[in-house]
């Protein structure tokens, strides 16, 4: 742009040193023209700017380590040309915090155009991206023009689909009991208070008769606990890395295997528990976009000191503790 100027200058001065010298018709003529031709340029290129619009896409999930890409895609509504475009793309890491920008230029045609930009997909984490600048130049290249930036766009990247050796899984010695939905007949029940709704024939009427109040029969039901997996969610991005591929390739072969499971971890600041029961691949799939999405720091609070879950799986970037 610089150089732009340099010779609109040199064309104005020449203008000027006409004017001086020649004193004719034409002399008056080239000196308003080259004079006005910034501002020429500057409102034929106006409505190509106003209404031009650029969008930021991408595919909604890759594995880590895979090809991905921003699509920059610039259009005008009116179908005018821009010429030379410029924009510059921003991409945050949620999980590891880790920010990248690039630029990319495309000639922009009326009938509009797209240009790729590179996603950063060599960590696992939820990216999102945003165009933090756009312009184009005017029609002779001497001011640079703001361009409409369009919405942000989001890129989960997710942990390799590795097969896992699964290690023992320990169980409870003793199962637990727990109000069974709906009711029904049970051996196991617990007495509560009558509440609204309750059915008729859950009612105990001997021990109502000796409380003086309505009390019915709470069926339970044995529950046996799923075996629990737990990480830590902090770490250099290479250790959530393997980490997250561990659980990911756990996960999975526990679901071939027909076997529910739960995943429990420790939010890293507030230590506070964040657990899911893993019983399709759609939980699965919910428990690592909830990893994904938050914000793992380099130290952070360990589910094994913050948190008494009895006997688990707590996986490492090795695979197990």
């Amino acid at each position: 742009m610089l150089r732009r100027w340099l010779a609109y200058v040199l064309s104005l001065v020449g203008a000027v040193a006409f004017r001086v010298f020649y004193t004719g018709w034409l002399s008056g003529l080239i000196l308003p023209v080259v004079a006005c031709l910034p501002l020429l340029g500057l409102l034929l290129a106006l409505p190509g700017v106003l209404f031009c619009r650029l969008t930021l896409s991408a595919p909604e999930r890759v594995e880590r380590g895979a090809a991905a890409a921003w699509t920059v895609t610039g259009k005008s509504r009116l179908g005018l040309p821009l010429g030379k475009v410029w924009v510059k793309v921003e991409t945050v890491n949620t999980l590891t915090g880790q920010t990248v920008r690039k630029r990319v230029s495309f000639f922009l045609p009326g009938s509009g155009q797209t240009a790729d930009v590179p996603a950063p997909t060599e960590h696992c984490g939820l990216l999102g991206s945003r165009i933090v600048s756009a312009w184009a130049c005017d029609c002779l290249g001497l001011f640079r023009l703001p361009l409409f930036r369009g919405k942000e766009a989001q890129l989960w990247v997710m942990p390799l689909s590795q097969a896992a050796d699964l290690p023992p899984l320990p169980q409870e010695e003793h199962p637990g009991l727990r109000p069974r939905p709906g009711g029904g007949p049970g051996e196991d029940y617990d007495p509560r208070a009558y509440r609204p709704g309750d059915p008729l024939n859950s009612i105990h009427w001997k021990l109502s008769a000796k409380r003086d109040d309505l009390v019915v029969r709470e069926t339970l039901e044995t529950v046996y606990p799923l075996p629990l997996l737990t990480l830590d969610c902090f770490g250099s991005p290479e250790v959530l890395d393997r980490r997250l591929d561990v659980l990911s390739g756990t996960g999975k072969a526990l679901l071939k295997q027909g076997r529910p499971h739960t995943i429990a971890w420790a939010e890293p600041v507030s230590g506070e528990l964040r657990r899911f029961d893993i019983a399709g691949e759609a939980d699965l799939k919910r428990c690592l976009e909830a990893l994904l999405s938050q914000r793992a720091p380099l130290a952070g609070k360990s589910i094994l000191d913050t948190h008494r879950l009895g006997r688990s799986i707590h996986l490492t970037g090795g695979g197990e503790a």
